[in-house]
């Protein structure tokens, strides 16, 4: 870990209440600063309407250095999209998460059960520069609209789901809620896109959800994208349209075990490669990428559902945010 001792820093702890024991927290953060002189804490809780963005802000303008996110994928990206659309690059972000996924702390490898652990990585920890997506939407009202993401968007089934998963459920019994929202979005209807990655030849197909990632691992080590990045530069895409009840057999055996068992191994990688197809699940990636589906659907980014578009373009920003690991 790298050390950050001396004068001129200051902690911004954004967290949400109720999802987590401000003692524990408090006492943790405390035990991590204690020997250095920093300036004092500010603790910013989050509320429905200011969702971790606005709080960011202010802290930076009270010139806190390090900001601490005490919450789940949705309080994350409202901070780092509030950082990225203020340009703002002199601030480190560490993490405790306590969410739903987590799916941005998973794919860091942070802790993810000893607070006192993950406060000291997530303020002391060494600097690391991660890419944002950004997300151009169109509505169907001709309404634009950007919102950056850190780790995956979804159009089609997937934000179906999260617009169906009931939040008192999800809040009780975690990721496991996402099955209840899918079993209220059947019937599954598979939607027409045309998809256009950086200056290749456009693509019509015939999907059930179309996921673009900055990561490629959720909660259950289930990768829909096993070589997406971070760091890359890139974002990567999984194209799903299973048509028969084998090919769902097929999808759930790719982004499981073989994800896990077959892929790392050179010749596995390439048979999984040479297999792959949009009836079960195809990979690209891309800086640039553009969907255009033949009708609105529900557009989700790091599990918050932003309502139907009939347009969205993807691009990567590289190094657009410093997190502590």
């Amino acid at each position: 870990m790298s050390t950050t001792g001396g004068k001129h820093k200051r902690a911004a702890i954004i967290y949400f209440p109720g999802r987590i024991d401000r003692k524990k927290l408090d006492a943790a953060v405390s035990l991590t600063l204690s020997s250095l002189s920093w300036e004092p804490t500010l603790w910013l809780p989050t509320n429905p309407d200011e969702t971790g963005g606005q709080q960011a802000l202010r802290a930076v303008a009270q010139n806190a250095t390090h900001l601490l996110i005490a919450g789940g994928d949705g309080t994350v990206r409202s901070v780092l999209d509030a950082l990225a659309r203020e340009e703002i690059t002199g601030v480190t972000i560490g993490i405790i998460p306590i969410g739903t996924g987590n799916a941005l702390a998973r794919n860091l490898k942070l802790e993810l059960s000893n607070i006192n652990v993950a406060v000291k990585r997530g303020l002391l920890g060494n600097r690391h520069e991660i890419d944002l997506g950004l997300a151009k939407a169109i509505r169907p009202d001709g309404e634009r609209a950007e919102f950056y993401f850190s780790v995956m968007g979804g159009m089609g089934l997937d934000a179906k789901i999260m617009q169906n998963t009931n939040p008192k459920l999800k809040k009780a019994i975690g990721w496991v809620a996402y099955f209840e929202g899918g079993i209220r979005s059947i019937p599954t209807l598979f939607e027409r896109m045309h998809v256009t990655v950086d200056n290749r030849e456009p693509r019509k197909l015939k999907l059930v959800s179309l996921l673009i990632g900055n990561a490629g691992w959720l909660p259950g080590n289930l990768s829909l994208m096993p070589d997406a990045r971070l760091d890359d530069g890139l974002l990567d895409l999984a194209f799903i349209g299973p048509r028969r009840f084998w090919n769902w057999i097929d999808f759930w055996g790719r982004v499981g075990f073989a994800n896990q068992n077959i892929r790392p191994n050179k010749f596995g990688r390439q048979l999984m490669d040479a297999t792959a197809n949009v009836k079960t699940i195809e990979n690209l990636a891309g800086a640039r990428i553009r969907v255009q589906p033949e009708r609105p659907v529900h557009l989700q980014l790091d599990g918050d559902v932003l309502g139907m578009v009939s347009e969205v373009e993807f691009v990567v920003v590289p190094k657009a945010i410093t997190v502590r690991v």
